[in-house]
């Protein structure tokens, strides 16, 4: 008894369905959801709907929900949705502000007090401006002992 052969068909083509699986589920950012919502998205959605064939789009866009950026056919549909779970725990998250991009730095430290060594490279970077703007280079400048 040997062991069984291998396959001579290429591998399956369902397990490369998955990725375009995911992207036909992808759904706007939280981050982006947030700054829709600031002016009640209406500017910026109807920028996006302008971009797009309204065929494509259930119930033509009539009936959307900006928070959850999902469109319905009709109007019943639409307000099964808001009453929903899935609808509140969404309007949860966005109660929220987002991360920013302030805020990683910060956390890195990069923007806070850094210390003694901080200090020192700034004073340094302030004496130097002071020479440039009296006319001396460092080369000029009196040695500190």
């Amino acid at each position: 008894m040997g062991r069984n052969r291998r396959s001579r068909t290429p591998s399956n083509p369902k397990k490369n369905q998955a990725t375009d699986i995911k992207m036909r589920r992808y759904k706007r950012d939280m981050d982006q959801i947030h700054e829709d919502m600031k002016d009640q998205g209406r500017a910026k959605f109807q920028e996006d709907l302008a971009k797009k064939d309204l065929e494509d789009i259930p119930g033509l866009a009539q009936h959307t929900c900006v928070a959850c950026s999902r469109y319905f056919a009709d109007a019943v549909s639409l307000e099964t949705h808001l009453k929903g779970k899935p609808h509140k725990r969404r309007l949860k998250k966005l109660a929220e502000e987002p991360y920013t991009i302030e805020e990683s730095r910060r956390a890195v430290g990069l923007g806070v007090d850094k210390g003694e060594y901080g200090r020192k490279k700034e004073r340094e970077a302030q004496e130097e401006e002071e020479r440039k703007k009296a006319g001396t280079t460092t080369a000029e400048a009196p040695m500190e002992a």
